[in-house]
């Protein structure tokens, strides 16, 4: 399996239902994407984070899947329309548990 976590510090004074959208819009997401065994948007509620305050944590059959899903036009869509124009920056990690 293949992981992918992606942290979000929002702008300043997003309303929070524009958050909620953007949050519903990326879950929808895993209803119509092969390869995606998991998805989940949560607000980030670390002790530590830094201003990252929403949290993306998903899980793919394989890296190739991951890669097709974050490249796919309904996945830059949501990007484009529902989370850049929220998003002050963001920090990706990636991991494969078959990967020793």
């Amino acid at each position: 399996m293949f992981h992918r976590t992606i942290l979000f510090a929002l702008k300043p004074g997003i309303a929070l239902d524009r958050v909620r959208g953007a949050r519903e819009s990326l879950q929808r997401l895993i209803e119509t994407m092969p390869g995606v065994d998991h998805l989940a948007v949560v607000h980030n509620v670390a002790d530590e984070r830094q201003g990252y305050n929403l949290a993306l944590f998903s899980g793919f059959e394989t890296k190739t899947a991951a890669d097709i899903f974050f490249r796919h036009p309904e996945y830059r869509r949501v990007w484009q329309q529902d989370l850049a124009p929220l998003v002050e920056r963001h920090l990706v990690a990636d991991g494969d548990s078959e990967v020793g």
